[in-house]
């Protein structure tokens, strides 16, 4: 049975939609990209507060000295206005994932990321 036209127009609706969206979230990721570069926003992140997290999730003790591969303690005064304990180094890997959408809304090739998924679940 054929789908009445008015599904295919709402069909063609989403797909006009959501290249909008691509294109807005193109722009949104290089805004990102040129302010993390300018701010040298990986050296700061990098110099910020961290712990480990408990097997519970929860962040444990201050680290005595930052490790960008913990998170950063949202404890802290420096680290209080992120919304969510994620490591300086899953910041830079998503920094990365987003750039290639980027590159790919600009017509360019873009590489698998296989620690994608990983790296988003960590921001939701």
């Amino acid at each position: 049975m054929t789908a009445p036209i008015d599904q295919h127009a709402r069909i063609a609706n989403g797909i006009i939609s959501v290249s909008r969206q691509m294109f807005a979230l193109g722009e949104q990721i290089q805004d990102l990209n040129q302010n993390w570069q300018n701010l040298s926003s990986a050296n700061a992140l990098n110099a910020m507060p961290t712990a480990p997290l408990t097997p519970t999730g929860a962040l444990d003790a201050a680290d005595g000295t930052p490790n960008p591969a913990h998170p950063i303690d949202t404890r802290t005064t420096d680290g209080a206005t992120i919304e969510r304990a994620i490591s300086a180094n899953d910041l830079a890997g998503l920094l990365t994932f987003l750039n290639g959408i980027h590159g790919a809304v600009n017509g360019q090739a873009v590489t698998a990321n296989g620690a994608a998924p990983q790296l988003i679940a960590k921001c939701l």
